[in-house]
């Protein structure tokens, strides 16, 4: 009788994962969802585990790495019986981690999933020329909001800095202050820059941004993990190219970055609003920022001298200029620097 009892009970679950998954338009994308089967006890039987067929898995060519998957679900047998809740699917990424399908069928450039390319997207935003208005939360399906730090002091602003620009806001934070996620979202890159941001994370959000934190001492999120806003993520520091302990905060859409000044007060410790609209306005900084710069070599000058005035490492200026470390510059020579 028990045994017959627990198959009726896994063939409703599967009739009723069948039929939630039709009505939830806003998670579905045909065959190529995961669905995730039910558990069961743990006495010899099956355990929570995602039912993969070859042409369901969404590959994104990411290498193989030994990294580990996020927990899911505890409470999916509540799930799969609430009409409340829709049905967890997951993406499987190379069949390594699974990504909730609202981190890739939200946006049309959330399709593309890379954990090791800042910007994978190839969008320039100076063609933008639509109007998209972002929720940015709403406390039920994207979540609430934070500010990234405790104290938002900033020391460093976006735009022009030394001739070369500036994509983020760099706020002021002791080595080992909690940093903290500003909306729900999750980890994309969770890495190490050592010639640029040091010890970073990109999160990608539910509303359609991904936020960028720099600098850290210390990473405390892994690949594919989902975090909610306030969440601790890192620890402020002043690793990679950093003169003193800072955060660099960065807002994007499709890889492009978006003032920070214009989501966030940080004067005042709030959001701004709780919508923000993407215009050809949020990427008119680009015709200014990508102008080409140069420097003309005077005495004295040595790339080392240029890296640090403008902020820009000797390899990226070795790569601009097809020139090596042990090249010689010769005054009145013009040096790339952006």
């Amino acid at each position: 009788m028990i045994k017959k009892g627990l198959v009726a009970f896994i063939l409703l679950s599967v009739v009723i994962c069948n039929k939630l998954s039709a009505q939830d338009g806003s998670y579905s994308s045909g065959n190529k969802l995961l669905i995730i089967s039910s558990p069961t006890d743990s006495k010899g039987t099956d355990k929570l585990k995602a039912e993969q067929k070859e042409d369901e898995i969404v590959e994104t060519g990411l290498p193989r790495n030994k990294l580990p998957v996020p927990e899911l679900y505890k409470d999916f047998h509540i799930n799969l019986l609430s009409k409340t809740k829709p049905l967890p699917h997951y993406y499987s990424v190379d069949g390594i981690y699974k990504i909730d399908c609202v981190y890739i069928e939200e946006f049309d450039y959330y399709k593309l999933w890379e954990n090791n390319k800042l910007n994978p997207y190839g969008f320039n935003g100076e063609h933008f020329s639509s109007s998209l208005e972002v929720l940015l939360y709403d406390d039920e399906r994207l979540g609430s909001w934070h500010m990234p730090l405790d104290k938002t002091i900033v020391t460093s602003d976006f735009g022009l800095r030394r001739a070369v620009w500036h994509y983020g806001t760099d706020m002021r934070v002791k080595t080992g202050q909690p940093v903290y996620a500003v909306f729900d979202g999750v980890v994309r890159i969770s890495g190490y820059d050592r010639w640029g941001f040091g010890r970073f994370i990109l999160l990608r959000h539910k509303n359609g941004l991904e936020t960028l934190y720099g600098h850290l001492s210390k990473n405390l999120v892994r690949l594919g993990q989902e975090v909610k806003s306030g969440e601790v993520i890192g620890r402020g520091g002043n690793s990679g190219r950093s003169t003193a302990s800072h955060l660099h905060f960065e807002i994007r859409y499709s890889g492009n970055a978006i003032n920070p000044n214009e989501i966030f007060d940080f004067e005042n410790y709030t959001l701004i609003s709780s919508k923000y609209t993407i215009d050809q306005a949020s990427f008119a900084y680009l015709e200014e920022a990508n102008k080409i710069r140069y420097h003309v070599i005077r005495s004295g000058d040595t790339l080392s001298h240029l890296s640090y005035r403008y902020g820009v490492s000797i390899n990226k200026m070795c790569q601009l200029n097809g020139i090596s470390r042990n090249s010689i510059l010769r005054i009145g020579q013009r040096v790339r620097i952006n």
